[in-house]
């Protein structure tokens, strides 16, 4: 089966086309334009393989970056963590080595924010970010290394012709060596950067492990409820309804808060685990609880906050009087950064 192509040219194209044709038909295009049909010589054959070599040794370098970038810092409920963490693979599969390389000085360089959490969540919420602590010099080292790091991989994909020619001509040795200290500024990253993916994986893997263990689920039940509306309540009446000794009736704040908050007392075995307040103020483990022996014989509960726990109230609701009925229920901010001792 036979084929003809036609081509039909203006006379100004015609023109353009021949501008490159000498009188005998030789293409007058630059020696760099036009692929070269070469013979194989060993020499050839082994700048070959070093490009081969430097080109996947950068594409590892880039995967480590990806890692780094999509897995240093996650944050959000549980229910849609596995969403988020694919969310971050996915954007940085896109982006280009420079962008990988400026986004995670940005990010493993630096500390988390304070709290990304909102102040009442409805499900655990989880965070987790590696961070790198070193001093501005390295950072500004690393940033710098890795720059021209970047700068070299792009040499070499987009301006490695006229090195590749030179060794055509017999000049291989340039190249090569070239092409060798890429290589070993290459190894130089390559290492840094596994070293903090090891360590990131690592955090991972004992931070799954501690989550999905009997302790790590019994400190986001504890977590769950110390972040509740409920026990935010109890803090603040226990701050303005104090007797002088500092104690306060649990009997008060169940008065309260049933009468503001009627809600928050529905079904607390199955929203908190515990049937009533005083459970939910021993197993919040931010107060002291005591019962008060009665003349008639009886008993009372009181509670105060204890020297774990830090409640902060607005200045709006701080300057108000202090009477049981102010007592609920604004709380602007929650405290918790003084774990128990031990923990």
């Amino acid at each position: 089966m036979a084929g003809r192509l036609s081509i039909r040219l203006t006379t100004d194209q015609a023109k353009r086309v021949c501008m490159h044709l000498d009188p005998h038909g030789r293409n007058q295009l630059s020696n760099e334009s036009v692929p070269r049909r070469l013979e194989r010589t060993p020499e050839r054959d082994e700048v070959l393989r070093r490009i081969g070599r430097n080109v996947v040794n950068f594409q590892m370098v880039e995967a480590l970056l990806k890692h780094l970038n999509a897995n240093a810092s996650v944050h959000g409920p549980a229910s849609q963590l596995a969403e988020r963490m694919e969310a971050q693979r996915t954007a940085m599969h896109r982006k280009t080595m420079g962008e990988l390389a400026g986004k995670m000085v940005a990010q493993v360089f630096q500390a988390p924010a304070e709290s990304q959490t909102p102040d009442e969540i409805t499900e655990p919420w989880f965070g987790f970010h590696f961070t790198v602590e070193t001093d501005a010099q390295f950072i500004d080292q690393h940033d710098q290394e890795m720059r021209a790091l970047v700068a070299a991989r792009n040499d070499l994909i987009h301006h490695f012709l006229p090195q590749w020619y030179s060794a055509v001509d017999g000049d291989a040795e340039t190249a090569l060596t070239y092409l060798d200290a890429q290589r070993d500024e290459t190894f130089r990253m390559m290492d840094r950067l596994r070293g903090w993916v090891k360590a990131l994986d690592e955090g991972r893997r004992q931070t799954a492990a501690f989550m999905t263990s009997p302790e790590g689920k019994r400190q986001m039940e504890l977590g769950l409820l110390q972040s509740s509306h409920l026990v935010a309540m109890l803090g603040e009446i226990a701050l303005k309804t104090a007797r002088p000794d500092g104690w306060a009736y649990v009997t008060t704040a169940l008065n309260l808060i049933r009468r503001e908050a009627p809600a928050e007392l529905a079904d607390l075995q199955q929203r908190h685990g515990h049937q009533n307040l005083k459970g939910i103020l021993l197993a919040a483990e931010h107060f002291d609880v005591l019962d008060e022996a009665l003349l008639n014989g009886g008993v009372r509960t009181v509670y105060r906050i204890n020297d774990r726990y830090t409640l902060q109230l607005g200045q709006d609701v701080a300057s108000e009087p202090t009477s049981a009925s102010k007592a609920l229920p604004s709380v602007n901010q929650i405290d918790n950064s003084r774990p128990a001792p031990g923990q």
